[in-house]
């Protein structure tokens, strides 16, 4: 559902600064929260003095213990911006807010396990598998993905014969540029489930006024409500018998992807270009230098550690293989080691005989 509070003009005047729907949306939820636990309407909060703000924020955190940090924390900087927004600035007291913490409660994700998931999958699937693993988009993105703009960068990659397509495009929620790239799976596999598509009659849809919340907008690509897209990676998880550590995260994949290019040898900058991360650039020469940079490395950061063909990425196959070879050569090693041993054994031994053969005469000769 989307927040009440959004037709209220303090409100809508707040969120027409901020720049992604997403962005809106989360931000009008968590002061709507806020809100609603001390029964206050936005008049009366931006009517306070930014010190009974701050006492406000702490109130609720000391009445809502049983919610995460970062839940707490997200609304607070809600309250904070929208106080800001209005020329009431809140200055926090050191240690008085609670802390942010990292996120344990999610699986992360291996080469093994999206290899798995991507195996038991339908061509639905494995075109939504490839694509998020080839872009590295935030499932909002990924949602408004539109089919027209993926038809024409696979016509253009059936004109050129390219093996990679890369494209520029604006992340909303920083307004960043970013280098998006399609690579060999993911051009096969969108390729495929277009041509499926073009036979299947999706199912009719009520009419949804634009939103905010990604859960509930469509993919035209998918026909699957961002919610739905969740689902499905979580159905994908179970059908690959996934052994997870925690809730299966779409952004989780993200996240892979970020650890590929790292491991790859990509360095902080051509990687916050890649996921649309805010990088601090004097003028539009440096990007150039970064694209460029992006794509003489990416195809050997998708050969060895982002192609989902393979259960084992080929830089794995080859440090494991380096790694059997080394215990091969400590296995021939020991094995003459023992053999260079062997006579001193045997030695051992008969001295070992000749003792017991004494200390049985001198038992013998005192009984």
């Amino acid at each position: 559902m989307e927040p009440q509070l959004n037709e209220n003009p303090l409100i809508k005047k707040w969120l027409r600064l901020k720049k992604s729907r997403n962005t809106k949306y989360d931000y009008s939820l968590r002061i709507t929260k806020v809100l609603e636990h001390f029964n206050m309407t936005p008049e009366e909060l931006v009517e306070m003095s930014p010190k009974e703000a701050r006492e406000l924020c702490l109130i609720y955190q000391n009445e809502n213990r049983h919610l995460s940090n970062n839940t707490i924390l997200g609304r607070q900087t809600a309250v904070a911006s929208f106080m800001d927004h209005y020329d009431k600035p809140i200055k926090w007291k050191r240690n008085t807010k609670v802390k942010p913490r990292p996120d344990i409660k999610s699986h992360v994700f291996s080469n093994g396990d999206l290899s798995k998931m991507f195996e038991v999958g339908n061509t639905q699937d494995k075109c939504m598998l490839s694509l998020a693993c080839s872009l590295g988009w935030e499932i909002s993105s990924f949602v408004d993905f539109k089919k027209e703009t993926l038809h024409r960068l696979l016509e253009r990659q059936e004109e050129t014969g390219e093996e990679f397509v890369y494209f520029r495009e604006i992340r909303e929620k920083t307004g960043e540029p970013r280098l998006a790239i399609l690579n060999p799976l993911a051009i096969k596999w969108s390729r495929k489930w277009l041509k499926e598509a073009e036979h299947i009659t999706f199912r009719e849809r009520e009419t949804i006024k634009e939103t905010f919340d990604f859960k509930r907008r469509v993919s035209d690509i998918f026909d699957l409500t961002g919610k739905g897209i969740l689902n499905r990676i979580k159905v994908l998880g179970r059908r690959a018998g996934i052994k997870t550590t925690g809730n299966l995260r779409f952004h989780n994949i993200r996240k892979w992807v970020m650890s590929g290019l790292s491991r790859s040898g990509l360095n902080e900058f051509q990687i916050k270009y890649v996921l649309g991360k805010s990088i601090p650039l004097s003028d539009g020469t440096y990007l150039q230098t970064l694209e460029q940079e992006v794509r003489e490395r990416y195809p050997k950061a998708y050969e060895d550690y982002l192609n989902l063909e393979t259960n084992v990425p080929r830089k794995a196959v080859t440090v494991l293989t380096g790694e059997i070879e080394q215990l091969k050569d400590e296995n021939i090693a020991l094995k003459q080691q023992l053999n260079g041993q062997r006579p001193e054994m045997l030695k051992l031994r008969e001295e070992l005989d000749e003792l017991r053969s004494m200390l049985h005469k001198i038992v013998k000769q005192e009984n």
